[in-house]
């Protein structure tokens, strides 16, 4: 089990392609990293940095969005995910946050994951949005 986005929205047989995917331990680090850029909130998560220019503002999803593998997410959302992304990687918030960690699959590593989520929503922005599968 993992996540999986597609642009294509799903038919009777699935899902045609999903050019982005992540597995269940990828996609907990890249959730972490979208809490702490403020594009996730509530559902019981909060941010513990507290970036300044990260702040959860009305543009921020409920992380409920990204805790199931189903969904919609649109074109103006997508563009959001990207722009906080990047964001919090120039802010270096995955080197902050991983700090805290005992054990992680590293800061070069979860960077990658990240850069590779933000890319797929400059991709979905420039469409319809995602699905996430």
């Amino acid at each position: 089990m993992g996540y999986a986005f597609s642009f294509d929205p799903p038919t009777e047989d699935g899902f045609a392609a999903t050019p982005c995917a992540f597995s269940n331990e990828q996609m907990n680090y890249v959730r972490l990293i979208m809490i702490e850029a403020g594009v996730l909130s509530g559902d019981g998560f909060a941010q513990a940095l507290e970036t300044p220019g990260l702040e959860v503002s009305e543009e921020s999803l409920p992380t409920r969005r990204f805790l199931h593998s189903e969904g919609h997410t649109t074109a103006a959302e997508a563009a959001f995910i990207a722009r906080r992304l990047r964001a919090a990687l120039d802010a270096k918030v995955v080197a902050e946050l991983l700090s805290f960690f005992d054990e992680h699959p590293g800061t070069d590593q979860v960077t990658a994951w990240v850069d590779r989520f933000a890319a797929f929503n400059d991709q979905a922005a420039k469409r319809a949005g995602y699905y996430a599968c």
